[in-house]
């Protein structure tokens, strides 16, 4: 498939390696840094039919693939010898807040092996620079709507997968303090995650989950319907990525930070969201009126201050929330209509940043 160059040149001629490039946010990333005109390198086990499925069509787009653990530190801090990278993209985890019950061993030792072993590979000087993912969910709970969880908000999850994600904030900041042993500025940001939604997620969250029912003709009920999280496009979280990779790749000194990304909206209720993918999927949509009973214990509310992050990069989001749901109906249409997942995200992306250039245009 043929790239169609467009952005600021920063990445032009860079190497980028992503961990996890084939899960749901990495296949996003991987696209639009190509047609950035960055080589970009993709590490992941790809180990479910989801990310052997990306796997393979990102090989379409020219990106090069490794196969690998990000738990195996010998063989990712050889891989990253072998590719010299000027900025890594963290993106590996065990990301779903159900399996961290069924699964709280392997979550923990994903999610902090995972951190651990990248953010030694950048004080060994194997990387330029490390945008360093994590979540929202690193948060001590909120007690009510009224509080807003910003990047001095206390960390501490309740549950596994929060509690994972917490402890690999701590790990950034130790490791951010320390030397590195070529010598060169540290240039690390930590950025927490609200929840990003898009075409191509088929996890056990609630969108996919939505999305499945619809095309199956059942019916879909929530879990709880007054619960808030800040949902996001991929498209805009991924454009906020590459600008914090622009801003680090840019950086003449010492650059370490952790960033919310969120919406400007700080969220919607979970009734919004999956209206607004029933109003954009149409009258085939069905929702019902009982709530679902949880198998797990969930927070009512998360609202995440991204200002922050939206000032020091000039990051702006172009899709709310009625925007983000009529683009991933758009995407799965695309896809049972016989485009492949590449060609439905190829087409999203460059519709993405041409709008950008001509909003840029308009701006000047």
């Amino acid at each position: 498939m043929p790239h169609e160059y467009f952005g600021d040149p920063v990445f032009a001629g860079k190497t980028v390696f992503i961990t996890g490039h084939s899960g749901f946010i990495g296949a996003w990333l991987c696209t639009v840094l190509a047609h950035q005109g960055a080589t970009v390198v993709g590490y992941s086990v790809s180990d479910d039919p989801d990310t052997r499925a990306r796997e393979e069509w990102l090989g379409e787009l020219g990106i090069t693939q490794l196969r690998g653990d990000v738990r195996d530190s010998a063989a990712m801090w050889g891989a990253m010898r072998l590719m010299e990278p000027d900025i890594t993209f963290h993106l590996a985890a065990q990301a779903l807040l159900c399996r961290g019950f069924d699964e709280p061993h392997a979550t923990f030792d994903v999610n902090l092996n995972g951190s651990l072993n990248v953010l030694e590979a950048a004080r060994m000087g194997l990387t330029g620079a490390l945008v360093h993912v994590t979540s929202d969910k690193c948060y001590v709970p909120m007690e009510d709507a009224a509080q807003v969880l910003t990047e001095t908000s206390p960390l501490g999850g309740h549950t596994p997968y929060p509690s994972s994600k917490a402890i690999a904030e701590m790990l950034f900041a130790e490791f951010a303090r320390m030397t590195r042993f070529d010598g060169a500025a540290n240039r690390l940001v930590s950025v927490r995650l609200g929840n990003v939604i898009g075409g191509g997620d088929w996890a056990d969250r609630l969108v996919p989950n939505c999305l499945r029912a619809f095309q199956e003709g059942r019916e879909f009920s929530l879990r709880d319907p007054a619960a808030v999280r800040p949902y996001q496009h991929v498209l805009d979280v991924v454009a906020g990525l590459v600008l914090l990779g622009e801003r680090l790749l840019g950086a003449e000194a010492e650059l370490v930070d952790a960033l919310n990304f969120a919406p400007p909206t700080l969220g919607h209720a979970c009734s919004e969201m999956v209206e607004e993918l029933a109003r954009a999927w149409g009258p085939d949509a069905r929702l019902g009126v009982e709530c679902e009973a949880s198998a797990f214990p969930e927070d009512k509310f998360l609202v995440l201050d991204g200002s922050r992050a939206a000032a020091m990069l000039g990051w702006r989001h172009r899709f709310g929330l009625a925007q983000s749901a009529d683009r991933i109906v758009e995407w799965v249409r695309m896809v049972e209509a016989g485009a492949t997942p590449a060609e439905a995200t190829h087409r999203q992306v460059v519709d993405y940043y041409a709008a950008r250039v001509a909003t840029k245009a308009e701006a000047a």
